[in-house]
């Protein structure tokens, strides 16, 4: 368990303390943008697999179980999961970071729904694995994943601020973290049409592909 304990410390830690720091700025002054991304992307991949590793070779100490009663729940959150990350991803436009101006800010497609819809997606599928699995091992691993998703973008958010002043508060205005809270609050309309109809149909497919094959891939079955 401190193998894992070690490995999720050094994921957020890469977050928080480096990429989301003032120290951030230090290391690009010595090394240069592109490679401080190189490591630091090499780093991320470095604790991701320690995690997976130290995960499967952790003990089973239970908290509350396999909470059976909450998978309909977890299947809900991930399918909105893998919507918010792969259109979030690929989809153009997802971003408006460059824009200076307020005037130049739209925000549209998923947008509309969240500022942050990978990194919302990546929170869901953490937040959706830790409730069903009531086990410390999974609590950390599932836990650091739900909480860099969903609360590490508002860390992310306070150099954006400082960064793109008057047109970050324009585009903030527009949207929110939350999902579809801009929305059901009136600062934004749903417009489906906005939405890449062949990335949605992927993410779908995608979910549905994981769902079928998640008892051979990963010893477990969502559906039982």
């Amino acid at each position: 368990m401190t193998s894992l304990g070690l490995a999720c410390a050094l994921f957020l830690g890469l977050h928080w303390l480096v990429a989301g720091s003032p120290l951030r700025r230090v290391i690009v002054t010595i090394t240069g943008e592109k490679i401080f991304r190189a490591v630091f992307s090499l780093a991320v991949l470095v604790s991701l697999l320690w995690m997976g590793w130290a995960y499967a070779h952790a003990p089973y100490i239970e908290t509350w179980g396999e909470a059976v009663d909450l998978k309909p729940v977890a299947l809900v959150l991930m399918a909105f999961a893998f919507v918010f990350f792969i259109v979030g991803t690929f989809a153009k436009n997802m971003s408006i970071l460059n824009q200076n101006t307020p005037e130049d800010v739209n925000v549209k497609g998923m947008l509309r729904i969240t500022r942050n819809p990978g990194l919302i997606g990546l929170g869901l599928w953490g937040l959706a694995h830790f409730i069903v699995n009531g086990d410390w091992a999974g609590h950390l691993l599932f836990g650091s994943f739900a909480f860099q998703g969903l609360v590490g973008p508002l860390n992310m958010e306070r150099k954006y601020r400082k960064k793109f002043g008057a047109a970050w508060d324009a585009y903030v205005s527009q949207t929110s973290h939350v999902p579809f809270l801009a929305i059901l609050t009136g600062r934004n309309r749903l417009v489906l049409s906005e939405i890449s109809k062949s990335l949605l149909i992927a993410s779908l497919l995608a979910y549905a592909l994981v769902l079928y094959y998640h008892a051979a891939w990963f010893g477990v079955s969502p559906l039982s």
